[in-house]
């Protein structure tokens, strides 16, 4: 099984205690949502630049007469440099049932970022490089209406991801724009919805087996030594992280030598056009030359038949 590069640099880098903490500042708004209706939603741009993905404090001025007990929804908008996605919201905002995030550098979604959302309803997570979603994301959240994950780099979807849900409740799903599939449903339709689902088992297979991330991991040395020795699952990941690495530089090989290939021909083709265009001007040159050859002899007959006509035996 192939499991995406950047999963790889987590287990092989990520040897810190990833525990660090951040504050969020919100605009609090009454904001219309597809399928639930009007949330009142906490909107947010200030991402943190450090390792760390456990809320501890909230900030903002909420409208009058609300307080965090009122928020339904958190919108993030990750400005391309969010590369996680932030817990422990449930902590300040408990009746959480929306959430979209957009615009940032996450590759892949483990399968626990939702964990603590079990009235979760609605989740858009779209403009990503996403590419790999687990089969576990929605195993904590029952209640989901809306996914849209539109306008990703989506290759691989695990195979059980809508297994926990209840198909006749869904009422849009989105997965246009993506490498693997360009599909959406709306409207409840349950038939196209379950036929979306088995094109997604089909053009975008995934059997993931992978252990999912938690804000509490630590993962040192020994850790990362013990994984890549006892569990069989990763030490396939391993050698196919390689052939994948080993068939990206073949390909880049290839690319040069067509390139290269192709660099020559134009050569060929340049050296080709030069000598017709010398032809040409050869041919050029000799037709003028024939050409005032000619003219020449037309003028001598003009003069001579002049001569003629004018001589004193000519005929009268």
């Amino acid at each position: 099984m192939k499991f995406p590069i950047l999963f790889a640099i987590f287990l092989i880098f990520q040897g810190i205690e990833i525990s660090n903490s951040f504050t969020i500042n919100c605009d609090y708004w009454i904001y219309s949502l597809p399928i639930i209706g009007s949330v009142y939603e906490c909107y947010t741009t200030n991402i943190p630049t450090s390792s760390g993905i456990t809320v501890t404090n909230v900030t903002g001025t909420h409208l009058d007469g609300k307080n965090n007990n009122d928020v339904t929804s958190v919108q993030i908008n990750g400005n391309w440099i969010l590369s996680f996605v932030p817990r422990n919201f449930s902590n300040f905002f408990p009746n959480i049932k929306a959430i979209l995030i957009y615009y940032t550098t996450i590759e892949t979604l483990f399968g626990d970022e939702f964990d603590e959302f079990p009235q979760l309803e609605f989740l858009a997570f779209y403009y990503f490089n996403l590419t790999t979603i687990s089969s576990k994301l929605f195993e904590k959240t029952p209640k989901m209406v809306y996914v849209d994950f539109g306008y990703n780099m989506i290759e691989r979807v695990g195979h059980d991801l809508f297994t926990p849900l209840n198909v006749t409740q869904l009422q849009s799903v989105y997965f246009h724009n993506n490498r693997c599939i360009n599909r959406y449903v709306q409207n409840g339709n349950t038939t196209a919805i379950i036929s979306l689902i088995n094109e997604l088992r089909e053009k975008c297979p995934f059997n993931d087996e992978f252990p999912s991330t938690t804000t509490t991991t630590s993962l040192t040395t020994t850790t990362i030594k013990n994984l890549f020795c006892t569990n069989e699952s990763i030490e396939d990941f391993v050698c196919d992280l390689k052939d994948s690495m080993i068939e990206v530089q073949q390909n880049l090989v290839t690319k040069d030598e067509k390139i290269e290939g192709l660099e020559n021909k134009l050569l060929e083709l340049q050296a080709q056009i030069q000598i017709k265009d010398q032809k040409i001007e050869e041919i050029q040159s000799e037709s003028r030359e024939k050409f005032e050859n000619v003219e020449s002899r037309m003028q001598w007959l003009e003069e001579e038949l002049l001569r003629l006509t004018t001589h004193p035996c000519a005929c009268k």
